[in-house]
């Protein structure tokens, strides 16, 4: 019999390696688990955990596969660096630890799915299609469970520290002020350590990489206060709320603005509009998210900085992708290919309808000769069937949400 286990074990090892092993089979089913949690709980539900949860996710199926390949019993599980970086995303956040156990669950669920998926399309055998179903169910469960007995470790130890601390008051203060409850001004401002009655400014920064570590977070703070430095005002408010993100607001006593025009490394900033008292400190913030969610959409280079009055009208265009995705599509159709000459036909499109349909202007601003923009417009007209000029408003919407879309559907292959 101990013979037959081990023959069990090497055949279901090789199994498990060959469904669940491959780089791009992790990367997809770490975005189809990402998804299903976020769809089943819904007070999770934003874009600074999503990344977390993805980060998280790929870890663990990753931390897997190579303890099933190396014959690792699942009970020797300890949770990986971005699963424990995740779960103190939670504890910022004030989400419970039931909350967290359930998204690993959910979590499981997915993976199972596209795992017995994947031993169906590798085992003909019907005995063993069976016997490797229930082996690979045993294991995974056993691996959750000691996931989470580690996971309720770093969770309360985690939270002793953050309820101790003064950036949990000011994380709440701030979460409390953005949900709309009702503060005193004044105990807020106390609170926080950052006068309210005045004009604020609200920008987010940012970075894509997933390093994962209090350095990296220090750096995006650093930045943040840099930036309110560079621009001659005051001190910032900045709050780490989880993830490789940091929230800030500057405030003056008259209405002011951020004059920066990038940051460092491969940060990214997003800044709102200027707004008075609370209610201005979170709609400058809604409008800093905004943009934010702008850049990442179009892919915005790293080092930049998007002002959401720049973009107030894409944010506002691509709230809901697949409309803007069909307007695009209805308003260009071949003008919104992404081929370098068709994407350099549509920027000369922009700027002759900014223009008001003059080619001079248009040429002056392009820099290139009068009768290329008249050419241009002709390979224009050809694509879209019709005058631009008919439908200007609709064409210029189309022009500025393009690039969104394009990125999009370039992110979802």
């Amino acid at each position: 019999m101990a013979v037959d286990a081990q023959v069990e074990d090497a055949r279901f090892q090789a199994l498990f390696a060959r469904v669940a092993s491959d780089p791009v089979w992790i990367e997809r089913v770490s975005g189809e688990i990402t998804d299903a949690i976020h769809l089943e709980l819904s007070e999770i539900d934003d874009d600074d955990l999503r990344d977390g949860t993805f980060a998280s996710s790929r870890s663990v199926l990753i931390l897997m596969a190579d303890m099933v390949r190396l014959g690792r019993p699942p009970e020797e599980a300890s949770p990986p660096p971005d699963a424990v970086e995740y779960t103190r995303q939670y504890v910022r956040r004030g989400v419970s630890i039931e909350t967290l156990l359930r998204a690993y669950h959910v979590g499981h669920s997915a993976f199972f799915r596209n795992w017995v998926a994947g031993v169906h399309d590798e085992v003909d055998d019907p005995e063993w299609l069976a016997r490797a179903v229930e082996l690979g169910a045993k294991w995974t469960f056993d691996y959750v469970q000691a996931l989470s007995r580690g996971l309720v470790s770093h969770y309360t130890e985690e939270r002793e520290r953050w309820v101790r601390s003064a950036a949990a008051i000011r994380a709440e203060t701030v979460r409390a002020l953005l949900d709309g409850e009702h503060l005193d001004t004044q105990l807020a401002s106390q609170r926080l350590r950052y006068e309210l009655d005045r004009h604020h400014v609200a920008y987010v920064i940012w970075s894509d990489e997933r390093e994962g570590g209090h350095d990296d977070l220090g750096a995006l703070e650093n930045a943040a206060v840099a930036l309110a430095t560079d621009a001659n005002l005051a001190p910032p408010l900045v709050v780490a709320l989880g993830g490789q993100t940091v929230h800030a607001w500057v405030g003056s006593r008259e209405p002011a603005t951020l004059s920066v025009i990038g940051v460092g490394g491969s940060m990214r900033a997003a800044v709102g509009c200027c707004g008075h008292g609370i209610e201005g400190f979170r709609a400058s913030h809604r409008e800093a998210v905004r943009a934010r969610r702008v850049a990442q959409l179009a892919h915005g280079r790293p080092g930049s900085v998007t002002r959401y009055d720049d973009i107030a009208l894409t944010a506002l265009a691509s709230a809901d992708l697949d409309l803007a995705r069909e307007f695009v599509a209805r308003e260009l159709g071949p003008l919104a290919e992404p081929d370098d000459d068709t994407v350099r036909l549509a920027a000369t499109l922009r700027v002759y309808l900014e223009e008001q349909a003059s080619p001079r202007r248009t040429a002056q601003r392009l820099g290139v000769h009068e009768n290329t923009v008249k050419n241009r417009v002709r390979s224009i007209r050809e694509l879209l069937g019709r005058a631009p000029e008919e439908r200007v408003a609709e064409v210029l919407v189309a022009l500025r949400l393009a690039p969104l879309t394009r990125a999009q559907a370039t992110r979802e292959r």
